[in-house]
């Protein structure tokens, strides 16, 4: 056996190790998120509780040593909790924040006005992320009053920054399975194109740090907010 594969042996059989030494507290995080609809009904205590979950498995992961298999990143995720708007799951609002409005205070109370629009509703929010084809696609379903539904969808293109990052690039956005105005599937904002007319080349790059990767489990934070995003795997 090789160096490289070694080291690569050495480093599954630790992570196969923390792996079953962490299930009740993954455990005890699925159940606390599980009740909470994506985060958008958590309390104070419940964001406590369940970012107390999240350091747990951060800090063994990292105090291990053991890198991220930035290949196991790849494939559809479904989001099982947000620190903040569920809605800035999709990099769209990453990017809105850091490159458009480049600054948290105002954007942040732009999401929360938008978050208490009466009737609006956010439903499931997927991610699926290929290396191959260098693309992260972001599907948040919405709802605006009763009747008016449709997913958001934001493609970004996407890199591997190890030990533990992405690099995420807004490209574009639209509205898909709109039950009201169906021609708007074929309309395509060019995000990126706009941002950086306004802002300038890399306008729209934003990076997210992955803290912990299992077979079946994804935590990330963005950067600067740091703000928590768990994810499963589909």
């Amino acid at each position: 056996m090789d160096a490289g594969r070694g080291v690569m042996a050495h480093a599954a059989a630790v992570e196969a190790s923390i792996a079953d030494e962490l299930a009740p507290t993954k455990l005890e995080l699925l159940k606390k998120v599980a009740c909470l609809n994506r985060g958008a009904i958590a309390s104070s205590n419940d964001k406590y509780e369940v970012s107390s979950f999240v350091e747990v498995l951060e800090d063994a992961m990292s105090s291990a040593g053991v890198p991220v298999d930035m290949e196991a990143v790849q494939g559809k995720w479904e989001l099982l909790y947000s620190s903040v708007e569920q809605f800035r799951s999709s990099p769209f609002f990453w990017a809105f924040q850091e490159g458009l409005v480049q600054s948290r205070e105002v954007a942040a109370q732009i999401f929360a006005f938008t978050d208490a629009i009466p009737g609006a509703r956010i439903g499931a929010a997927y991610q699926t992320i290929s290396f191959d084809t260098g693309k992260l696609i972001s599907e948040v379903d919405l709802e605006v009053f009763p009747a008016i539904r449709g997913t958001v969808v934001t493609t970004s293109g996407v890199e591997q920054e190890p030990p533990r990052s992405l690099i995420v690039t807004v490209q574009s956005t639209r509205v898909t399975n709109s039950n009201v105005v169906p021609f708007i599937d074929t309309v395509t904002v060019p995000v990126q194109e706009v941002v950086e007319a306004i802002r300038g080349p890399g306008a729209t790059r934003v990076t997210v740090d992955i803290t912990y990767l299992d077979g079946d489990l994804r935590i990330a934070r963005t950067r600067p907010d740091n703000e928590i995003f768990v994810y499963r795997r589909v």
